[in-house]
């Protein structure tokens, strides 16, 4: 198994919005990205001409720290409505429209140049944004209770000029990079969407979907898992359990916190 440098796990919290059926924000690690998902769901599609008589209309809509969106949001956006629609079980609502927004709340600064210029311009790569602003969309789903086949995660990738992998890159080392590669897993482990940019081999690359994986389900692998009663093989040392880092770790401690949260105002109501 390739072996990459991992950073501070991601942080998530749910139901940050009030006004939103479901609503997450999403803390890359390292300093990164601050995402915050809003989701509408299910709601009236707005024109009839978009409205689809066997499954669910989803619309994504990315909107920058500063600024308006342009070309770079849109092909986000077409990355992250493709990949959310591969897990959302759509003919269970036909007719109707899941609403994803995500607003970017902060960005990382690079501390390398004078005045610490923040990253995350038109100019810089998409990469970092798709893998963070999936990740809120996920979390936001869940917290609307939006029908889904499974869960999914998404980790950043560079390749390093010594070929060293490193999980979560910071913005001084993406521009340092060779390549950046984008990975996202659904919690069976199958991939969902790949992205890559940079000059890479493709033993390079295979190495870098090795380590992503390993960031977003952990080191359990899914294919351990027993198809009737669902129990993960408990076979080696407890590191091959479990990874602390992993997203998909974060998403279900997210979820627990969810629980406990509402299960308490109960008790108290």
């Amino acid at each position: 198994m390739a072996q990459g440098t991992m950073g501070d796990p991601p942080q998530a919290v749910l139901h940050t919005l009030a006004s939103a059926d479901g609503s997450a924000t999403y803390n890359a690690p390292n300093g990164g990205f601050k995402i915050v998902a809003g989701v509408n769901y299910p709601v009236e599609v707005p024109y009839r001409s978009d409205e689809i008589s066997e499954s669910t209309f989803l619309e994504v809509n990315l909107r920058p720290h500063n600024g308006v969106s342009m070309v770079k949001e849109r092909h986000v956006e077409d990355l992250i409505k493709r990949t959310i629609q591969t897990i959302v079980l759509g003919e269970e609502t036909p007719r109707t429209m899941l609403q994803i927004t995500l607003q970017v709340v902060s960005v990382e600064t690079d501390e390398t140049l004078p005045g610490g210029v923040k990253g995350g311009g038109q100019a810089e790569t998409y990469l970092d944004i798709l893998a963070s602003s999936i990740n809120a969309a996920v979390l936001g789903c869940l917290d609307a209770g939006v029908q889904m086949r499974a869960v999914a995660g998404a980790a950043l990738v560079a390749i390093g000029q010594d070929r060293q992998l490193v999980v979560n890159p910071n913005v001084h080392q993406r521009k340092h990079s060779n390549s950046l590669h984008v990975f996202c897993f659904s919690s069976d482990g199958k991939i969902l969407l790949m992205e890559s940019e940079g000059r890479f081999a493709m033993s390079e690359w295979k190495e870098a979907e090795q380590v992503a994986r390993s960031a977003v389900v952990g080191h359990n692998d899914p294919s351990n898992i027993n198809k009737q009663n669902g129990d993960v093989s408990m076979e080696g040392d407890d590191t091959s359990r479990s990874s602390a880092t992993c997203v998909l770790d974060v998403v279900r401690k997210a979820m627990e916190a969810r629980v406990i949260k509402d299960e308490n105002w109960r008790q108290e109501s």
